[in-house]
């Protein structure tokens, strides 16, 4: 609950008070989240605009992209949301077309580094 607390709190006050009664639950909890890093799970920390990341709503995630063309007119929004989606469907289709594999990049390396392993043994 706690953890959840601090990690979509949206005020350091609000990331510390949770932080503090988790430390006094259980220290060593604390210990490690810190030793990871908060910008690595805590909203108020992260550097970067985290919409795609930290909400699981679609509403709140586009609502988030498109913040400063909310205010424009509806063919300017609309001129907005077509080019995100562009520029997204760009990034995401360069990254396929650059991918070999139909593994995720962990999985990859993980089979390569056994492959290598099982050749030593022949």
């Amino acid at each position: 609950e706690h953890f959840f607390g601090a990690a979509y709190a949206y005020t350091l006050d609000d990331f510390n008070h949770h932080m503090e009664i988790m430390y006094k639950a259980n220290k060593g909890a604390v210990t490690y989240l810190t030793k990871i890093g908060f910008e690595k799970w805590s909203r108020i920390h992260c550097k970067s605009n985290r919409f795609l990341v930290m909400t699981s709503n679609v509403a709140e995630s586009i609502n988030s992209a498109l913040k400063a063309a909310r205010d424009l007119s509806i063919t300017v929004l609309l001129d907005s949301v077509r080019g995100m989606q562009q520029k997204w469907n760009l990034r995401n289709r360069k990254e396929a077309e650059c991918t070999f594999t139909k593994l995720a990049k962990l999985g990859q390396k993980m089979l390569e580094e056994n492959y290598q392993e099982a050749t030593r043994f022949t």
